[in-house]
């Protein structure tokens, strides 16, 4: 084991390493976390492991404590991210040795830890006690009808944008000024869960979308008092996250951000006649096939992406093995 290379435990605040960091971060993924960290968003539970040589950031695994709603119960786990090596360094076994840290320090304090892995390390985390796991996808007609559990009871717009008058429809809300992204940092937290399974009490990741590749996707529905993140694949509405201080089905939120999203999106949404949800809706992981006499109920499908493909060491592998359920898309760090 080489003596010359460090493991430094977060490096967020030290202007040079994070410097390094970012740099390889943008050579491997082509991101750059600096905006996030001067915003403001980048609190204590992303934690990057680095290996440090000679001052530069060689090697990395993030840490990502989380905090999961299941039904009303929640759970704590470790999802890990950032996971990269410089070209220069790999084939040193840097990876299994900040992985082997993480362990140390986090496997005693979660329930589970997991991560997301594209199709070029699909053998590799199985080394460390990974497991593959199947998830879901969730699909709707958008002019299906809204049947129960769903009830909407939102009407005091508390975390509604700073306006003299609300209109009744849609409300893009740009994520380009810093009270924009107050307004939506206030909706997070004060938000209900919105799925059967849904991240909770982590604005900072779902700002780090939401400042950065996704601030133009941002809506405030002023009949919900909801906000809503959502794009468009396609003749699919896919809608990221819903954040309100009471449940709102996510096909009546489609439903109203429709025309308004196609008004917006002229070049890239057009036709659209179906809604995806990056969460798992309440009530639909108990679903399994829309028939035509239900036309309003969810379509489940598998999930396969082996750009992105889920792994879970810990008992987490077996719920997931026998429910249908997704982590939100909003969660993945």
């Amino acid at each position: 084991m080489r003596t010359d290379i460090t493991i430094v435990k977060n490096i967020r605040d030290d202007a040079a390493l994070r410097g390094s960091f970012n740099s390889l971060a943008e050579k491997t993924f082509g991101l750059n976390f600096e905006n996030w960290y001067q915003n403001g968003y980048w609190k204590d539970n992303y934690i990057p492991y680095a290996a440090i040589l000679e001052g530069q950031v060689i090697a990395n695994v993030s840490v990502n404590p989380m905090t999961f709603s299941e039904n009303g119960t929640l759970h704590h786990y470790i999802q890990l991210g950032t996971v990269m090596t410089d070209p220069a360094f790999r084939g040193q076994g840097l990876c299994r040795r900040l992985m082997e840290e993480v362990e140390k320090d986090w496997t005693d304090r979660a329930e589970a830890i997991y991560l997301f892995a594209n199709d070029t390390v699909l053998d590799f985390y199985p080394r460390f006690g990974f497991q593959r796991v199947q998830e879901y996808r969730f699909f709707a007609s958008l002019s299906a009808g809204i049947p129960e559990p769903y009830e909407n009871t939102a009407k005091s717009r508390n975390s509604a944008p700073d306006k003299t008058t609300i209109p009744d429809g849609p409300v893009p809300v740009p994520m380009t000024t810093p009270e924009n992204r107050a307004a939506l940092e206030r909706a997070i937290l004060s938000g209900v869960p919105q799925g059967s399974y849904d991240m909770v009490q982590n604005p900072g990741l779902i700002l780090f979308y939401a400042s950065q590749f996704l601030a133009k996707n941002v809506w405030y529905l002023p009949s919900h008092d909801a906000w809503v993140i959502a794009e468009a694949e396609g003749d699919t509405l896919l809608l990221d996250a819903i954040f309100a201080p009471a449940p709102v089905d996510p096909r009546e939120a489609a439903a109203l951000l429709a025309v308004p999203f196609c008004e917006r999106f002229p070049q890239t949404a057009r036709g659209l006649s179906r809604l995806e949800c990056g969460f798992t809706p309440i009530g639909a992981d108990e679903a399994d096939v829309r028939s035509e006499e239900n036309s309003s109920a969810w379509e489940v499908r598998p999930l396969e992406n082996d750009d992105d493909a889920l792994f879970i060491k810990g008992n987490l592998a077996k719920t997931f093995a026998q429910e249908k359920r997704r982590f939100p898309i909003l969660s993945h760090a």
